[in-house]
């Protein structure tokens, strides 16, 4: 009996764990659209359906996206000096304090309480510092968590963004200011809340590093990523304006807001389960699924076609946006870096795509307007799905996302061929055969099997087979059970 009340009681203070976790998380995703949904209308209110009301809301979104895109720069240079976000109050506060005061100055000066151009744009660059600052911070105690929990909590928080955006979604504009104000300091207090728990609960699940990753690495996937957002805000910031018009952006906006995050959690939901054994790149092909149907459906005649296009960019920007995540922070779990470094360079490749596709966007949203939309928009469409295709068979494959999880370098910056001295070692001590000295380098370099079965001339069967001896001689279980043990073996 007592020990089921002990259970009970784990279990309880788990949920309260994971309440505190989700519920802020989810309010700081869903205070960025909700920030941006007021400022449509209140530009439409202020400026009206003109040219200028168009203009404004492509300097805020730049403006916003150039504030994220500095922020993780710096956070990637600074990372040296800076290993850890959350175990500075400062920092938390500070992100905190600049979106209250972001969306006190932009919607102030938006709604023509105080008119001045430069309040608004100073507002916006203040949003996106503090929603960058909080992501991270978010992702930093992600990185402290076991990893099958943290998958569980960002579906969780994609869930419980969807419901908010649905409940909050008719609030009148003086509400959801004063919501949208005092909602960074409810998400603060939650933070702090979670980060102290993590400091007392947070060793036992506090992977051991065992490699160091390098730029090289994470090259290939990181200009993968930039592509897939380039072709998000690419297609958004041409297009959105000139096809629906401004007079009735908001209430669309609204609707498809709402409606893509719904189905973020269920297309989520079922990669994730699919997704086993940290295959990752599971989930980008799953947003470039998603995002090459939605463009698709802009040349098809059908009265829903925008409506069908924006839910399907939504949905690929937040599976690819949450699939980034989700590989930083395992990767963060077991490196020597430090976490904030790995971070945010997964954010720096989001943010680059992103504001070169609004950049582009912008400019083509320009000639577009001018009447020769419907001449070069299924070459533009076309541009789309080629970027797209391009940046998912080349860039994000099994292979690249091997090499950034698992190719073994030594952290003290050695040579290239330390895989290989390492198998030698292993090899030699655990009496393995020549074949399989030559699989345990390869796996210790990060490849997959497709590679292994290719360059050894061997089938798959065979290729499984050996990989299967190998852990079986040295005693493990896994590939990160081997790496680690590769890593901190001196031979017999």
């Amino acid at each position: 009996m007592w020990g089921y009340a002990k259970e009970g009681s784990r279990v309880a203070r788990g949920f309260a764990r994971g309440i505190a976790l989700v519920v802020p998380a989810g309010a700081v995703s869903f205070a960025l659209t909700r920030v941006w949904m007021t400022l449509a209308v209140n530009l439409h209110i202020t400026i009206g359906s003109t040219d200028g009301a168009v203009s404004a809301m492509q300097v805020l979104v730049t403006t916003i996206m150039v504030s994220r895109f500095l922020t993780d720069a710096a956070l990637v240079a600074l990372a040296r000096r800076v290993a850890s976000l959350g175990s500075h109050p400062v920092a938390a506060m500070c992100a905190a304090a600049s979106l209250s005061f972001g969306i006190l100055f932009a919607t102030c000066a938006a709604n023509g309480w105080i008119p001045s151009f430069v309040l608004l744009v100073a507002g916006s660059a203040l949003c996106g510092v503090g929603i960058e600052l909080f992501w991270l911070l978010w992702s930093e105690l992600f990185v402290s968590m076991e990893f099958g929990k943290v998958k569980t909590v960002m579906l969780a928080k994609i869930g419980v963004d969807a419901v908010c955006a649905l409940v909050m979604s008719p609030i009148p504009l003086d509400s959801a200011f004063m919501i949208l104000v005092l909602l960074p300091f409810l998400c603060l207090a939650g933070f702090r809340r979670a980060w102290l728990r993590r400091d007392v609960e947070g060793a036992s699940f506090q992977a051991k590093p065992w490699r160091a990753v390098l730029l090289r690495q994470f090259a290939p996937i990181g200009i993968g990523v930039a592509l897939l957002c380039f072709g998000f805000s690419f297609s958004q910031a041409g297009f959105q304006n000139v096809l629906s018009g401004i007079d009735n952006t908001y209430a669309l906006g609204m609707q498809t807001s709402v409606l893509g995050r719904f189905l973020t959690f269920a297309v989520m939901a079922v990669a994730l389960r699919f997704a086993k054994d940290c295959h990752f790149e599971v989930l980008f092909r799953v947003s470039i699924l998603v995002a090459a149907v939605g463009f698709l459906s802009l040349i098809l005649p059908f009265e829903g076609r925008f409506a069908c296009f924006c839910v399907a960019v939504i949905v690929a920007s937040f599976v690819a946006e949450n699939a980034m995540t989700l590989l930083t922070v395992y990767a963060a779990k077991h490196a020597t870096n430090p976490p904030v470094r790995i971070l945010a360079c997964g954010q720096l490749a989001l943010r680059a795509g992103g504001l070169l596709g609004v950049a582009a966007g912008n400019v083509i949203a320009l000639s577009i307007a001018a009447g020769t939309h419907e001449e070069i928009l299924p070459y533009l469409v076309s541009l789309e799905v080629l970027l797209l295709t391009f940046a998912g068979m080349y860039f994000i494959r099994e292979q690249s996302v091997n090499r950034f999880l698992w190719e073994v370098v030594p952290a003290n910056g050695g040579s290239a061929d330390s895989a290989s001295r390492k198998a030698a070692l292993l090899a030699e001590a655990f009496g393995l055969t020549q074949r399989e000295r030559e699989v345990l380098a390869l796996l210790l370099r990060g490849r997959s099997i497709p590679y292994i079965k290719e360059t050894l001339y061997i089938s798959t069967n065979t290729a499984k087979t050996h990989v299967r001896h190998i852990y079986q001689k040295v005693g493990v279980h896994e590939r990160q059970e081997l790496i680690t043990l590769a890593n901190a073996f001196r031979g017999a």
